[in-house]
């Protein structure tokens, strides 16, 4: 298979997953469910605050040593739910970062490049409520066991997993599956161009039978409006938030304007 930026990420997944970086024994506590407060009306807040130090594209974001420091910040502004980046290498992120966010209450998404169950169990066992697993990958055969066994396993353990799509045949197969949430990303992961006219072109031709998260290239209140208007249950946002010299504000712009 051609090394496109999505594979690489997936190679070096593999590479992690046979160091052994995914076994990890359980700490702390479950945070809350991520589809029941989507389901949840009236809802505190649209907007799911990424905490990430880097990424494929951005080399470095902020500094990791940062975590606590953002993480009370961006809590005290009130999130619908917090996503945290957990590959060490190119995203700078670690799975004790997790347990660290469940403890302030809020729903935990584990963010990362899962393709097999050693890091469903991880993300169990470090305290999410919900898991991320990426469509293209299942398509690609690039999974180490089938999409819907990884989902089982993850319902198995107590987690959400929200499936993410970045075209309207992901979406068609997506549907089908039984995952809590249905995740559209603007960005193509194998180019990481980012159209934000994805999340309106799906969900103009799409309905949807679960919460929708709309991901990537969100930067104002008015993309987010944008989002909403499409369909979008609630938005993810990590680097306009990371790259501002005021999280906690940023954050806060992003849910009233």
């Amino acid at each position: 298979m051609a090394m496109d930026e999505l594979e690489r990420l997936v190679r070096n997944a593999e590479s992690l997953l046979d160091e052994g970086y995914y076994d990890v024994r359980p700490s702390g506590a479950r945070s809350p469910s991520l589809s029941g407060i989507l389901r949840a009306a009236p809802r505190r807040s649209d907007v799911i605050a990424e905490i990430k130090f880097a990424s494929p594209t951005i080399p470095l974001v902020r500094d990791p040593a940062e975590f606590d420091f953002l993480l009370a910040r961006i809590a005290a502004a009130n999130p619908l739910a917090l996503s945290i980046l957990t590959e060490p290498r190119i995203f700078r992120g670690h799975l004790d970062l997790l347990r660290r966010a469940a403890s302030t209450g809020f729903p935990v998404l584990m963010k990362d490049i899962v393709v097999d169950s050693r890091q469903i169990a991880a993300a169990a066992s470090s305290g999410a409520g919900a898991v991320l697993l990426i469509e293209t990958l299942s398509r690609r055969g690039r999974l180490r066991m089938g999409r819907q066994a990884l989902i089982e396993d993850a319902h198995a353990r107590g987690l959400d997993v929200v499936l993410e799509v970045h075209t309207l045949a992901e979406w068609d197969s997506a549907i089908e599956s039984d995952s809590d949430i249905l995740g559209i990303n603007n960005r193509d992961l194998a180019t990481m161009d980012i159209d934000r006219g994805t999340t309106t072109r799906i969900l103009s031709e799409r309905v949807k039978d679960r919460p929708v998260i709309a991901m990537s290239g969100i930067e104002t209140r008015a993309d987010v409006d944008a989002m909403l208007r499409a369909g979008a249950d609630a938005v993810l946002v990590g680097t306009s938030i990371m790259r501002h010299a005021d999280p906690a504000g940023k954050l806060q712009e992003l849910r009233h304007g």
